[in-house]
């Protein structure tokens, strides 16, 4: 994929991606990536955030295991389907840990000082080239989770991001048109075409 410079175009392009070009993400690239990430909005500019960046084979097999242990927790016999292409975490060039803070229990609110970052961290990938994908699927297996990677108690991991260079080129993402989700002033539905 090529570089994006336009912001709009950028949207446009920014897609979950899950199989990646086995070459790896230099230091100075992802560096690039993570000061967009910690450059994000949050609560009272409080700046809530870890980010845990993992690269050791060992630690993302581990990770792996307790996702999959997840996804069968989850969906059990009727799991949805899954892109052939869909590499285990195992084979992700770089999983970003995305950790905030929490002052008792992690709630709805709890995200929106992490989750701007987060799409900070993976639009900033996609500018330069690089896909991203997310997923939350581990915090169901959060204590195990926690335990390998050190994350202390009044911290919780709230995504995984997956970096790496593309396999392919991926074109725009496909969304039906704006008038399908936006209502004015209430609920409407379905929402008023316009």
């Amino acid at each position: 994929m090529q570089p994006i410079t336009d912001v709009k175009e950028l949207f446009r392009h920014q897609r979950q991606v899950r199989a990646f070009a086995d070459r790896p993400v230099d230091d100075a690239t992802l560096q690039e990536v993570l000061q967009a990430a910690v450059h994000g909005p949050s609560a009272s500019n409080a700046q809530p955030w870890r980010f845990i960046v993992v690269r050791d084979a060992e630690v993302k097999a581990q990770l792996d295991a307790l996702y999959e242990a997840a996804f069968a927790e989850q969906y059990g016999g009727t799991p949805p389907p899954r892109g052939t292409d869909r590499q285990p975490l195992s084979q992700v060039p770089v999983l970003v840990v995305a950790c905030v803070r929490v002052r008792g229990r992690a709630n709805i609110a709890t995200g929106a000082s992490v989750y701007p970052s987060v799409q900070n961290l993976m639009l900033a990938a996609r500018a330069i080239g690089l896909a991203s994908g997310i997923t939350t699927l581990h915090r169901l297996k959060l204590a195990e989770v926690h335990e390998l990677l050190g994350i202390p108690e009044g911290w919780e991991s709230a995504a995984i991001v997956l970096v790496g260079w593309p396999d392919r080129a991926y074109g725009p993402n496909k969304r039906p048109p704006l008038e399908r989700f936006v209502t004015y002033d209430r609920w409407t539905d379905p929402p008023p075409r316009g």
